[in-house]
């Protein structure tokens, strides 16, 4: 199992531990919620619950048929995947690795045109306001729910004021290294 999807067992573990779900839930969730920082692919979300329920980790059941006349099945941890997780949970995280291929642009670019860099700057800016501007969204649902207790999100509100924090940040950079190169033109 690669490093990736092993660790993305730990991100299904936590989700079954919040509630029971099928794998298409799963998969929404993920991509609702976890997808800006954490990359889970979709084609891995089945091996890994097979190989979950395959250690005792997690347990499946069907349900009666959907609509379209399929059935589904659910899944949800086990005693065993629940001090799994815990366990993780207390392990030291690995050091993050960042990965921003618009730096290595910015990094070499003497080489190019000062407006390709404009260029590449701007679209980063849009893409980190877009992104600033739906997780504000998403906290803000969180916060005005009436049906969620405060234990229920307390901890997903957390992770999303990183992302806030990380997308105005990043955004923040863009504008200043754009004005720097900006700057520099004007002054050759």
């Amino acid at each position: 199992m690669k490093e990736n999807e092993s660790k993305s067992r730990y991100l299904i573990l936590g989700m079954l531990a919040h509630t029971e779900l099928t794998g298409y839930n799963i998969r929404k969730w993920i991509e609702a919620e976890y997808s800006r920082f954490w990359q889970a692919g979709f084609g891995q979300i089945y091996p890994i619950l097979k190989v979950l329920v395959r250690e005792g980790l997690a347990e499946s059941a069907d349900t009666d048929k959907a609509a379209n006349g399929r059935g589904q099945k659910v899944y949800r941890i086990t005693d065993k995947g629940l001090h799994a997780l815990s366990d993780w949970l207390v392990e030291e995280p690995e050091v993050e690795k960042l990965r921003y291929e618009i730096l290595l642009k910015i990094s070499f670019g003497k080489h190019t045109r000062p407006e390709v860099l404009i260029k590449h700057l701007d679209d980063f800016i849009r893409r980190n306001e877009t992104a600033l501007a739906e997780i504000t969204s998403i906290m803000e649902i969180m916060s005005k729910n009436p049906t969620l207790t405060e234990s229920d999100h307390s901890y997903s509100r957390l992770t999303a004021l990183c992302g806030k924090y990380h997308y105005a940040a990043m955004r923040d950079w863009a504008l200043e290294a754009r004005e720097s190169i900006l700057k520099e033109v004007e002054t050759k």
